[in-house]
């Protein structure tokens, strides 16, 4: 959120973050310019469509952005020890980034089952991770992440630890990936669509599980989804993303009952609702997400927008203007003359 919005000291700051990819084809800007804070103790949804960069904002996070791409600018503000530290300054395989991975900052991948070594057993990816951050013997690891995983609810977890991912379901790998993300006791957890890929009642566990363990540790949560329920179920504060930028912010209460942004409005008529007329079809967004090497000058919404108006959305970009108590919003129908 923007500094007037923020109310008290956030643990994580985000500022004008430029993540570019340079391939042979051009260059391709999934992250352009998106600020936001997260603030001790509560829930951050980032939201958009795919490939609005919601994802590549937590991977710049954490430094594990894959080449061709890298951070052009920007800060990542990490309060730690008393003091800031600007992650997207550190050396990506640097000591100190190293031990913020897992250590400080916690994160859950979109697919567990790609992304944990599949001719390693879970538990001993989990100990490998402990005994990186903390100087215990291979034993207190193991007895450590059989702690983990009863923590998250894996049953019988003394049995489960020494099993390999392909032999859990796709609720106890889920469980599993939270457990190895939070095995270290980390301050921030990001959770990268943590409900992909899973029946209703096992995602309903999952964020559960998130629900009880922020509130039992005192952990920060920035979760990346485009599952507006869960965004209303599990938030305090959400972030629309619309190609790489920031286009609307504030309370999920805000946001739900009182969207300013054409964007956001359109995302939140496409869900369905038990008032819906049956058999009737929901209405959609025009248009789809432009291409990367040829995105819109201005407004990067406008080709699809139905307030669209000429020789204003096309030609400029408009910066975040407040529009009411925590809530800001990316549009000219706003900005102030």
């Amino acid at each position: 959120m923007s500094d007037q919005l923020s109310a008290s000291a956030p643990i994580l700051s985000v500022r004008d973050l430029k993540t570019y990819f340079f391939p042979d084809e051009g260059i391709v800007k999934a992250v352009d310019g998106a600020s936001f804070d997260l603030l001790p103790r509560t829930t951050l949804g980032i939201v958009g469509e795919s490939g609005c960069g919601k994802s590549v904002t937590a991977r710049s996070i954490l430094r594990i952005v894959e080449r061709p791409g890298r951070i052009v600018g920007g800060t990542i503000l990490l309060q730690k020890n008393g003091s800031q530290v600007d992650l997207a300054q550190l050396d990506p395989s640097s000591p100190e980034m190293r031990q913020v991975r897992g250590g400080e900052i916690g994160l859950v991948f979109q697919e567990p089952m790609t992304s944990f070594s599949p001719v390693h057993t879970v538990g001993n990816q989990i100990i490998e991770t402990i005994r990186l951050h903390h100087p215990v013997s291979k034993q207190e690891a193991r007895e450590r992440a059989i702690a983990a995983f009863g923590s998250v609810g894996i049953p019988k977890p003394e049995r489960r630890i020494d099993e390999f991912a392909f032999e859990l379901s796709g609720g106890l790998r889920q469980r599993a990936m939270i457990a190895m993300a939070l095995s270290c006791g980390p301050r921030i957890l990001i959770a990268d669509e943590p409900t992909t890929a899973l029946d209703v009642t096992t995602q309903a566990q999952i964020l559960d599980l998130l629900r009880s363990l922020q509130e039992r540790e005192g952990m920060t949560i920035l979760l990346i989804t485009h599952n507006l329920g869960v965004v209303a179920e599990m938030c305090d504060t959400v972030v629309v993303m619309y190609l790489g930028r920031v286009v609307e912010e504030g309370s999920v209460d805000a946001i739900f009952h009182n969207a300013k942004h054409p964007y956001t409005q359109a995302l939140l008529r496409s869900i369905p609702s038990i008032r819906s007329i049956a058999r009737t079809t929901l209405p959609t967004i025009a248009g789809s997400i432009p291409h990367p090497y040829n995105r819109p000058a201005g407004c990067p919404f406008y080709p699809r927008c139905p307030d669209f108006k000429p020789g204003v959305c096309d030609k400029a970009e408009p910066g975040l203007t407040v529009v009411g108590d925590g809530q800001a919003v990316s549009c000219f129908l706003y900005e102030r003359t």
